[in-house]
Formats: C-alpha cells, structure tokens, sequence
C-alpha cells in the first residue's frame, strides 16, 4: 500500500473517530484500531494525534476556501443555495470541527488563528455578496449601508457554522438539510424586493418546488 494510500486511510478513520466520539475522547490507539492497523504504522506516517488533527483541519479549511472562491463568481440566489448546500455537506462531513469548536481552538492556537482569518473572509465574501444583490435590484435599500450588510453577512455565518452545535444542544438530528436551509433563508428574506421573491421562486422551483422552506411565503408578502 503506498504512503498516500495509508495516509488517506489513517486520515479517514481518524475523522470517523472525531465525529462518533469526540476530539478529547480520541486516543492514537482508537484511530490505530479503526483502521486496523498498528500504532506504529500509524505514526510512521503522523507522529502525533496533534499531528492528525492538523491535517484533518488543512483539508477542511481548503474545503471551505474552495466553495468560497466558487461562490464569489457570481452569487446569485442560486448560487447562495449551493453554497449552503455544499456547505452542510462539509459539515456532516467534519462535524466534530462545528461541535468542538472551543475546545480545538484552545488546544490548537494555529488553527484559531487561520480559523479566524477565514471566518473574517467568509463575512467579507458574503458582504460582497449582498452588496452586488443589493445593486441589481434584488435586496432592500437598508443593504445599501455597509454596516448592515457586514452585520448581515455576520448573522449569515454564525447562523451557518453553528447547526449542528445547536441540534446536538437540543438534541435534535442535524442532517436534514431542508431545516438547515430554511434557518438561513428566512434570515435573509425579510430583505428581499419583490424582485427578489420573484428570484427566489424560481431558484425554489429549480431546486425543489416542495422544499420546506417555500411554504409560507407567497408573492404578496
């Protein structure tokens, strides 16, 4: 088996562990015998848990700095729904990350650091985002300000990146998406023209005409 073969498997199992048990709960020797292999196979390719975790976190992080380089093209609604929808699917994928959130950020100060970074680039590329929805008619003359729009763009991403915290808090399942996306959308229509209902109808209807999310809202609101 090559070296990146082996370390592609270490890397899966490791987050197979993150995600069932918990980032403290997590010894070498769990991830060891998740991929069936021994200790010091395993550390042959990553010395360290620290060194694992570290990892996992540059695979997330490119991730998420891919969707955001997709996005910013040209974010229409449409493209704010793939956003959210690859964005939740990243999420399942890494989930102890968006649960453990505080405790990776004490333990790791590197990745506190690129993780706030990213969060500040987040707010700015969804900013940007409304200022150019704001521009062609689609969201309401408060967006015209600035400051709304980085409050907004704010309230978009800790609404986001806190899903699936909140479901496990409440106990409740964090992988139905439609939830997931009706959270964020109704954030954001209060602000929409009519243009902008009109648009998000038809990206409704091009998505999923019986997505949960169109319910309740009709061309007069």
């Amino acid at each position: 088996m090559s070296s990146a073969i082996t370390k592609r498997k270490i890397l899966d199992n490791a987050l197979l562990c993150f995600n069932r048990e918990g980032l403290s709960n997590v010894r070498l020797q769990h991830i060891a015998e998740e991929a069936n292999m021994s200790i010091g196979n395993m550390t042959y390719h990553f010395r360290t848990k620290d060194d694992i975790v570290r990892a996992v976190w540059r695979e997330l992080l490119q991730a998420q700095l891919t969707l955001l380089s997709e996005f910013r093209v040209l974010p229409l609604f449409e493209d704010i729904e793939r956003l959210l929808r690859s964005t939740f699917v990243l999420q399942q994928q890494y989930a102890f990350f968006y649960v453990d959130t505080l405790e990776v950020m004490r333990a790791y100060p590197d990745i506190q650091a690129e993780h706030r970074q990213h969060i500040a680039w987040q707010e700015q590329q969804m900013a940007l985002a409304l200022a150019f929805n704001h521009a062609r008619g689609a969201l309401l003359d408060i967006l015209a300000e600035e400051e709304e729009r980085q409050l907004l763009a704010a309230r978009f991403w800790t609404l986001t990146d806190t899903w699936i915290y909140r479901c496990q808090v409440k106990g409740l399942s964090a992988d139905h998406y439609e939830l997931f996306a009706r959270q964020v959308w109704d954030l954001l229509f209060p602000y929409f023209t009519q243009t902008g209902k009109n648009e998000f109808r038809q990206m409704l209807f091009l998505f999923s005409e019986k997505s949960p999310i169109f319910e309740g809202k009709d061309n007069n609101e």
